[in-house]
């Protein structure tokens, strides 16, 4: 894969318990980075831990040819560092050193304390200022679970607990790969009890507002209750729900559990255990309902590596804009142009009444702006419609659904035919949201004709309302005359969206040059056709 000469690319390898995972992120300028590769594969690094106290050499073997082959296709992707990070199962082996040994002369591999692991895996989870409010953060991970209460950056509690689904799986006595009675299935939940006993006290004198679970097993667990919801939702999973899943998965075998939807094929004998610490630590601290996120210990590293080098943090929105526009080799100045023009536009068009939009319509304006373009990198000819199909199909960090499909239709409208009220694609839309969407796609396409020839010949622009019209004041370096024609073209449009005209004029065309003209004024004309309904229009020059 190519790689830009502005951009870093790191690979990150996180060495856990029971799976060794690897990220490779791609860190183009202005943003936090972009995942351009991603893999994973279950060692069960715990299996012979938790039995004899050590790593098995089969184990170490199996582990040193994963850790190799995630830095060897990191470096082939164009990676200028690999980090690699051991957890629980190397942090507790008496022979860690051996793992560590193994992998020496590719890549230096560091075990991290249980404290650290906790640390990073809540920056992955909310950054570098989030959350907001306080909040827990439970990560239930093969040998340890994580807990970290924070708020605005700051880590209130952090603490690693020994207990997790392979721990439990191996080290209890249950044989969790048939069906667990409701003796061991309490077994399983004491020893939670028993492992987390200190750090429940702490939670409930700190308190908080909201729950966050990371991870396989919640991960997992979510996705299994949301197969039993007509919403299909996987993005949270409720106390009352676990409950009832555990029961049934409990009676069933094995290969039962296999066929669960939403079970993976390695976490079958290992969900009850995982399932043990989610449904009693929920218990424990009163959680009803706790919000998942996919995000934890890679995405901690990629954002510590990009803190400790002195990089800027950027908003989860502007960073994942940006390098959705990096990875579509955007034309960058025809893109900032067009978004400075379109939100200046919003703004005078605010101050005059035209329209009532608040701050997140502008915002979301502003990023369609920067995208509208990124159907290029596949074809010019029809452009904005593969606009549209690679945004809505990005996943965009930072946006719901709603805000991403919203960007999505103003990429769509910005070039060509622009829609009525009652389009088809505006279908499960409000009124509102419709009205919404064609007014900063109109700003859009009215900022893109502007800079039609992509040279900035436009300085700036200054709106005013005469009767009916949008008067559209240019200030211009070079001959405006052509843009001119294409906002005179959007005039229709404009007209039946806003119920005025729209109107440029240039106001110092080029004195230098045409020193003997006077500034022209174009006005639209329109002439209505009842008999045909259609929109007539002609051109008229007058001197200002």
């Amino acid at each position: 894969m190519e790689q830009r000469n502005d951009a870093e690319t790191v690979g990150f390898i996180d060495v856990g318990t029971n799976s060794v995972h690897l990220l490779v992120v791609r860190f183009y300028p202005e943003s936090s980075g972009t995942p351009i590769f991603q893999d994973k594969e279950s060692l069960r690094l715990g299996r012979s831990l938790y039995q004899d106290g050590r790593i098995d050499r089969e184990s170490i073997d199996k582990a040193a040819l994963v850790i190799r082959r995630f830095s060897q296709i990191s470096k082939n992707l164009g990676a200028d560092h690999v980090i690699a990070f051991a957890t629980c199962a190397a942090r507790e082996a008496e022979n860690r050193q051996e793992l560590i040994d193994s992998v020496a002369d590719e890549v230096e591999l560091k075990v991290i304390p249980g404290t650290e692991e906790a640390r990073l895996i809540a920056l992955g989870v909310f950054g570098d200022t989030g959350p907001d409010v306080r909040t827990i953060e439970l990560d239930i991970g093969g040998g340890s679970t994580e807990i970290t209460i924070r708020e605005k950056g700051e880590n209130l509690f952090i603490d690693s607990l020994s207990m997790g689904a392979v721990r439990f799986h191996y080290s209890l006595g249950v044989d969790c790969t048939r069906p667990v009675s409701r003796e061991d299935y309490s077994y399983l939940l004491r020893n939670v009890d028993m492992a987390s006993y200190h750090a429940v006290n702490k939670v409930r004198m700190l308190g908080f507002r909201k729950a966050v679970g990371s991870s396989g097993t919640f991960i997992a667990l979510a996705e299994m209750c949301a197969f039993r919801r007509p919403d299909h939702d996987a993005s949270y999973l409720r106390f009352d729900e676990l409950h009832e899943l555990m029961a049934d998965l409990c009676r069933m075998t094995l290969e039962q559990r296999l066929a669960v939807p939403g079970m993976g094929k390695n976490r079958a004998d290992i969900i009850i255990p995982g399932g043990a610490v989610a449904e009693e630590l929920m218990s424990l601290f009163g959680v009803s309902e706790i919000e998942i996120s996919n995000n934890g210990m890679k995405q901690g590293m990629m954002l510590e590596h990009q803190l400790l080098r002195g990089r800027a943090v950027f908003s989860a929105r502007d960073s994942s804009v940006r390098s959705l526009a990096h990875r579509c080799q955007y034309d960058r100045r025809h893109a900032e142009t067009v978004q400075r023009n379109a939100l200046s536009f919003f703004d005078q068009t605010l101050q005059l009444g035209i329209h009532d939009l608040d701050g997140q319509w502008r915002s979301l304006l502003s990023c369609a702006c920067i995208l509208h373009d990124v159907g290029e990198l596949i074809s010019y000819s029809n452009h904005n419609v593969l606009s549209q199909i690679i945004i809505e199909k990005s996943e965009l960090q930072g946006f719901t659904c709603q805000e991403i499909h919203a960007m999505a239709l103003m990429a769509r409208f910005h070039h060509k035919k622009f829609p009525g009220p009652k389009d088809s694609r505006f279908e499960g839309l409000s009124k509102g949201e419709v009205k919404a969407i064609r007014t900063c796609a109109m700003m859009l396409k009215v900022a893109d004709v502007m800079d039609r020839h992509r040279n900035n010949a436009i300085r700036s622009f200054r709106l005013r309302v005469d009767g009916n019209d949008l008067v559209i004041d240019l200030s211009a370096d070079e001959d405006p005359s052509m843009e001119m024609w294409s906002l005179e073209r959007i005039a229709p449009d404009f007209l039946r969206l806003f119920g005025m005209g729209l109107v440029p004029v240039s106001s110092d065309t080029l004195s230098a040059r045409r020193s003997e003209l006077p500034p022209r004024r174009f006005r639209c004309l329109f002439i209505t056709d009842s008999g045909k309904n259609a929109w007539k229009w002609n051109i008229s020059n007058k001197l200002i």
